[in-house]
């Protein structure tokens, strides 16, 4: 009998092969009928990446198994992760990615060979680049797992939050999931908010808008928890030689899910507030208008599945001239959640 003893080495980023052969035949002897030969083979392998840069971070890995006959086993594991914290003019944040995938596999009688196989890609993205037609620090997270096979798992996270230097606006989001045996998950989620003032001589306004979105799907033996936020404020004056005007716009809101087996759960909560004064210098008459929207919505499908989004968003407005003065103000605070 000749043996090949298995070896296996293992390496972040790097591709890692295993294969094992075992084969025993007995030798015929003078006028004894033959007997058949029996194999045992196995073979693993993994490969993994990560990078990170202009404002967001990527990671992704791969781990496969087989084998066949009784006696052989493989295993194979891959992990990757990435850091990045992009900061200038316009925003700062810090964005995180990981994954981890393994795979391994028993054989058993015959020659059926015993197959599994683990995916995990994870990413993390900040919107850092400015000034564009984007929102600067506006962010997305997502994970995507998949497994194959009763030893398959894999698991892995992405986390991003910012903070904008142009206004008191700030964002986050987070997702993280695992699969097991025959497995998948999908995930998404996303914030953004921004504010802006404009402010003349007779009159002002503020503009305030906060969003955050959550989608999961889930199956076998997949699951996965998320959230996002957003929160923004503004706050002007305009004192001119004649008249006055002041407003103020905020807007936050938050969103939550988690699926598990055959499910998907989703929530998105959009907060727009809107303020403007003015006086008229002509007429002698001031005015002040306020607005506030929050249309929130949260769904879910499955029995292990659950959504929750909720939001606040505020408008005032007041302007005066002549002892005469205008007031306005609106307020939203929508709230929803699945099952």
């Amino acid at each position: 009998m000749h043996k090949l003893s298995p070896q296996l080495t293992s390496g972040a980023g790097a591709f890692v092969c295993v294969g094992v052969l075992l084969l025993a035949a007995t030798a015929l002897a003078p006028g004894l009928a033959s007997t058949t030969a029996r194999a045992a083979s196995a073979s693993a392998s993994s490969a993994s990446h990560a990078d990170s840069g202009h404002g967001g971070t990527h990671s992704n890995a791969h781990s496969s198994g087989g084998a066949a006959g009784v006696g052989a086993t493989s295993a194979a594991g891959g992990r990757a992760a990435a850091h990045n914290e992009p900061a200038n003019a316009f925003v700062e944040g810090v964005a995180d990615s990981s994954v981890t995938t393994q795979a391994g596999a028993t054989g058993g009688p015959g020659d059926d060979m015993t197959a599994t196989t683990a995916d995990g890609e994870t990413s993390a993205q900040i919107s850092s680049e400015g000034p564009h037609p984007g929102v600067i620090g506006a962010l997305a997270v997502d994970v995507d797992l998949e497994t194959v096979g009763a030893d398959a798992a894999a698991d892995g996270a992405a986390a991003a939050s910012a903070a904008r230097l142009t206004d008191a606006t700030t964002t986050s989001a987070a997702l993280a999931g695992a699969s097991t045996g025959d497995g998948e998950v999908r995930g998404l989620a996303t914030a953004l908010a921004e504010s802006s003032i404009f402010p003349e001589e007779t009159a002002t306004a503020s503009f305030s808008r906060a969003r955050s979105s959550i989608t999961l799907s889930t199956a076998g033996g997949g699951a996965v928890d998320g959230d996002a936020a957003a929160d923004t404020s503004a706050a002007t004056a305009s004192s001119g030689s004649d008249g006055a005007a002041a407003v103020s716009t905020a807007a936050s809101d938050a969103v939550a899910a988690h699926a598990a087996g055959d499910g998907s759960a989703s929530a998105t909560v959009d907060i727009t507030t809107r303020a403007s004064g003015s006086v008229d210098t002509v007429e002698r008459t001031p005015a002040a208008v306020a607005d506030a929207d929050g249309p929130a919505e949260a769904a879910s499908g499955g029995s292990q599945t659950s959504a929750r989004g909720s939001g606040i968003g505020s408008a005032t407005a007041e302007a005066g001239i002549d002892g005469l003065t205008a007031r306005s103000s609106r307020f939203v605070n929508p709230s929803v959640s699945a099952p």
